[in-house]
């Protein structure tokens, strides 16, 4: 009998301690970060103007439905892992719910910037450049950065689009590749690499208008 249950002990063991079934996940900025269709959890809220979540993937589309009333919510998430389930800003506390916190029906909508798999013809507006203190580092592509090569960062482009860029104050062009996420700074919409900046001129102004034509959409 003692060795019976040291048996079922040792089987619940492995059972509990193997893992959970996986979601497919995507890489962004090394995190790693489900994209569920439907899912519970916890929400609470925060003193901020977004959404965060330490379980859905960067910038996903998501509906927060209240079991305490019934209401939803539409809006977009940001990946934080400080963040245990998810917050909202604290704007929805009376039409959410009545206490600090409360339990919802979470659907993704649409799966963060990797989810998003068209492209414009062209796209426009200010470009900066980064280099040294990234170099080596793993972008959101999975391939460690080199600031050698001609590649680029953008918010939501399929990873792996090439643009032809124009610098629109001196006319230089360079083809990269889109590889990573960013920039994140408010009034900026492209990120080059040190090489790419260097062949468009514009390594001393740091920031430059330009127009981008989609050679190719994604990878």
């Amino acid at each position: 009998m003692g060795k019976l249950v040291l048996l079922v002990s040792i089987v619940w063991l492995l059972i509990s301690c193997s893992p959970a079934p996986r979601h497919v996940k995507y890489e962004y900025e090394g995190m790693r970060a489900p994209c569920p269709k439907t899912t519970y959890m916890v929400v609470r809220y925060c003193p901020t103007r977004y959404a965060y979540s330490d379980r859905i993937q960067h910038l996903s589309r998501i509906r927060v439905t209240s079991l305490e009333t019934g209401k939803s919510l539409t809006i977009s998430v940001r990946m934080n892992k400080k963040v245990r389930g998810l917050c909202i800003p604290k704007k929805y506390r009376h039409f959410m719910s009545r206490g600090s916190s409360f339990k919802a029906k979470v659907k993704v909508l649409r799966c963060g910037e990797n989810g998003i798999r068209k492209c414009p013809r062209y796209i426009r507006g200010y470009a900066s450049w980064y280099g040294p203190k990234f170099h080596g580092r793993r972008t959101a592509s999975g391939t460690r950065f080199n600031m050698h090569d001609y590649i680029a960062a953008h918010r939501s482009l399929p990873l792996g689009t090439v643009l032809l860029v124009k610098n629109l104050e001196n006319g230089r062009t360079v083809k990269v590749k889109v590889l990573d996420r960013g920039p994140y700074v408010r009034g900026r919409h492209l990120d080059l690499s040190y090489a790419a900046a260097k062949k468009l001129g514009m390594l001393g102004k740091g920031v430059v208008p330009f127009v981008a034509e989609v050679i190719r959409c994604g990878g």
